[in-house]
Formats: structure tokens, C-alpha cells, sequence
């Protein structure tokens, strides 16, 4: 399972690794503020580390100026960079050079230091309710698998931009997309909770996790109509890939082939598939934790592990759990 990771912010450097000078704009968006409306305007994206800009730069658009910028801080071991993230009214600053010493931003967000630059920020509309578009902030965590870690800035009704912690997701870092045109731009990513559920990583196969922006809150949206056929291609996907399978662990690919036919309202044809192809040896993933204990962090102790006579029973309490079928539907433990 890909552990949540309480991200820092707001984190005040040492004066003797702080470097304050101009931000770099490598990268300026030439579209003006009257241009663009917060709900009619193609998103903007800037990433650094990957694609060879080691600096950050700038990005404006609906009245919002993001300057991505890095600290960097050596000592006689090593040297690490640290990406900060400030806001700014694209109005005050479309003529004066923006003074780190004496300006105020709308807000800054201080991200981990790693021994790269490797984040991105993107000016987005993910939240048709409020006035504006949001900032979304990746940056890679680092470490093997782990984790994309996304922040989500969003102005509310009173014209204060709020912080939100969308999570720590497997892989590099990445930005909001619109998987169906024309219904709106989501974090699109893969259910993290399949990873190392009932198999190794290398074992597991999660389906796609669709995950947008509802006022502050972080929503799993996946379920939605429109959003089915691609959960039918993934479906297609992992019974080729089943079919492929030959020998060692089985368990974590049949999850994600229930899962993805699940969403795809086809978990009836799915199921008995499950019930002759699993792993009766494999022990791994029928004992767990009840979700608010394992990604709220909570201490629950042993009197809380679930413990489940068979990987059939496992997986049909985690497709419960997390929205995949009715809370009420019986799925037979046994062919």
C-alpha cells in the first residue's frame, strides 16, 4: 500500500541557504487576463526537473500570476533543492518585478527538499462553484514507487485561496487531465489501495481511480456514467493480461480484473472467474485494517484487524469498501 505522507508547507528556511533574488520566468504565458475566463481557458502547465528546466518560471492566466521557483541548500555532504510555490494578483504584478523582500503573496507553499528538481505546477479549472481556476502543485517524493504528492490551491467565496491535500500517489508526478472531453479536468491516476493489497507491486494490477475537486474536498468520482468505457477498455486490458498469466502470483491481478468490471457493471461475469483462477495458498491481504485506519493514519491496534477466511472474501470486502459494488450485494466466497 502506498503509505499517505503529510506534506509540508509553509516551512521557513534558514537565512543562510535562503536565497532571495528574482524569480525566474522562463516561461510566461503571452494570454491576457481579459482573455480569459475562469471557466472557458485551456490549462497551463509548467514542470521542472524532467524536461530540463532546473529553475521553475512563471505561469498566468484569469488573474492569477504562479511563480515555481527552488531553494537550494549545500552543506559538505550534499546539496538539496526545495521548490516553493507563490501566488500572486496577475494585475499587480504585470508591471513591477515581484520583490521577495517586500512583497506579500497571496500565498506560499514550501514543498520537501530532494535531491532533484521534480515538480510542477498547473493552472487549472477543477471547481466550476467558486470565482476562479485552482493551482495544483506535484512534486515527487521520492523513494521506490512513492509517490506523487498533489496539492490543490483553490480561492473560496470570501477571496482567500485554501490549501487542499489531495494525497501521495504511485509514480511521478502529474497533473490534472480531462479523461472524456467536455466533462471537466480530473486527477486521474490508478486506486492505490490494490497496490500490495493481495500481492506484491510487481503483483498487482490496480484499475483507474478518477478523483476531482468538490469545493475543499478531494472526491472519488469514478463511479460516473460517463466515465465507464474507459473503465470497459481497463476491463479488456486486464483479462488480456490474465489470460497472459502463467504461473506465480495471481491475487493482486484478479483484483484489479474484478474491480475494473465492476465499474464497468459487469462484476457478474467477472466473479466466477475469480472464484476458479485465485490462489487458495495465498495468505497475503486477508487481514486489514478498517479505512479510517489505514489512510487516516489512526493507531487501531490488533482488536481492529478484519481477518477474512479466503482471498474471495477479502476482495469482496475491499470492492465494498471502496465504492466498487453495493454495500448490500452478496458475492459468493466459494465456485
Amino acid at each position: 500500500m502506498v503509505p499517505r505522507l503529510a506534506l509540508l508547507a509553509g516551512v521557513c528556511a534558514g537565512l543562510g541557504w535562503l536565497a532571495l533574488g528574482p524569480l525566474s520566468t522562463t516561461w510566461q504565458s503571452r494570454v491576457s487576463q481579459e482573455e480569459q475566463t475562469a471557466a472557458d481557458f485551456e490549462p497551463l502547465l509548467l514542470r521542472a526537473g524532467a524536461d530540463g528546466n532546473s529553475s521553475g518560471g512563471s505561469l498566468t492566466a484569469a488573474g492569477i500570476r504562479a511563480d515555481l521557483s527552488f531553494r537550494v541548500r549545500s552543506d559538505e555532504h550534499d546539496s538539496e533543492q526545495q521548490p516553493v510555490l507563490r501566488l500572486w494578483p496577475a494585475a499587480a504584478v504585470a508591471e513591477t518585478p515581484v520583490s521577495l523582500l517586500t512583497d506579500t503573496p497571496l500565498l506560499e507553499h514550501v514543498g520537501l527538499s530532494g535531491g532533484t528538481a521534480n515538480a510542477l505546477i498547473q493552472i487549472v479549472e477543477l471547481d466550476l462553484d467558486n470565482g476562479s481556476p485552482e493551482v495544483l502543485f506535484s512534486q515527487y517524493s521520492g523513494g521506490a514507487h512513492c509517490c506523487a504528492l498533489i496539492t490543490v490551491f483553490r480561492e473560496n467565496d470570501q477571496g482567500a485561496w485554501q490549501t487542499i491535500d489531495a494525497g501521495a500517489f504511485d509514480g511521478d508526478i502529474f497533473a490534472a487531465t480531462e479523461p472524456v472531453p467536455g466533462h471537466g479536468h480530473l486527477l486521474a491516476t490508478v486506486d492505490n489501495r490494490f497496490l500490495y493489497r493481495f500481492s506484491s507491486y510487481a503483483g498487482s494490477s490496480p484499475p483507474p481511480q478518477f478523483l476531482a475537486l468538490r469545493g475543499d474536498q478531494i472526491v472519488d468520482v469514478s463511479h460516473q456514467t460517463h466515465l465507464r468505457p474507459l473503465f470497459e477498455e481497463d476491463a479488456q486490458r486486464q483479462a488480456q493480461r490474465l489470460a497472459d498469466h502463467h504461473g506465480g502470483e495471481v491475487n493482486g491481478l484478479l483484483a484489479g480484473y474484478a474491480a475494473s468490471h465492476a465499474r464497468a457493471d459487469r462484476i457478474g461475469e467477472a466473479w466466477p472467474v475469480v472464484l476458479r483462477l485465485y490462489d487458495r495458498d495465498s495468505r497475503w491481504g486477508l487481514e486489514s485494517y478498517p479505512d479510517d485506519c489505514e489512510y487516516h493514519g489512526r493507531d487501531c491496534g490488533q482488536e481492529a484487524v478484519v481477518r477474512h477466511p479466503n482471498f474471495p472474501g477479502a476482495l469482496a470486502a475491499l470492492l465494498r469498501e471502496a465504492g466498487y459494488i453495493p454495500e448490500d450485494m452478496v458475492l459468493a466466497r466459494q465456485p
